[in-house]
């Protein structure tokens, strides 16, 4: 009898356990915050649909890697966050072969600035961005003003965009996230 017991007793624990911790989550008991320093976009949204073109090619994922970028709106503003995305490229050290920058522009006057910055980063890819698509899908799912900010944000190697970092916060807390991630 005693072994009758402690045997429903060891199956009876897993489904019990699962079962209120599902009633605690469908209650709106959850987890207070991340270990994130990034902000997660209101919505995940796929790129691989966009006309984002590099030359005459789509973007593609078929190499794995993530995507550090910045949709360029201002090159003056986004300077800052191109720098610092090299910057975190050459800190990732072992781990630089998993993600590649880029940046992204859909204006037609940025043509020049925009060979400027490809001169300036020449391991950079550049998309641009033709119906302004991508643009509007991040900026209805951020915080933040894409016109004034010019925030790094990270494309997992499904093309879903992830996360974006706030254009003030510190570089090491970035960078940690980056290698939780990647």
């Amino acid at each position: 009898m005693k072994n009758k017991i402690a045997l429903i007793f060891i199956l009876l624990t897993p489904i019990l356990i699962v079962a209120l911790s599902s009633i605690y989550f469908s209650m709106g008991y959850s987890p207070e915050g991340t270990k994130n320093e990034g902000v997660f976009f209101n919505e995940y949204f796929d790129v691989t649909g966009m006309e984002i073109y590099i030359g005459d090619e789509g973007i593609s994922f078929e190499d794995g890697k993530w995507i550090m970028g910045v949709y360029v709106t201002d090159p003056s503003k986004a300077k800052n966050s191109l720098y610092l995305m090299r910057q975190l490229n050459v800190a990732l050290n072992r781990d630089i072969f998993r993600i590649k920058r880029a940046a992204f522009y859909n204006n037609d006057q940025l043509e020049k600035p925009i060979m400027d910055i490809q001169s300036e980063y020449p391991r950079m890819e550049i998309y641009k961005d033709q119906t302004a698509v991508f643009f509007n899908s991040l900026q209805n799912n951020s915080a933040l003003d894409l016109m004034s900010d010019n925030p790094i944000f990270l494309i997992d190697p499904y093309g879903r965009v992830v996360m974006y970092f706030d254009v003030d916060l510190d570089p090491k807390k970035i960078l940690k996230d980056l290698k939780v991630l990647i």
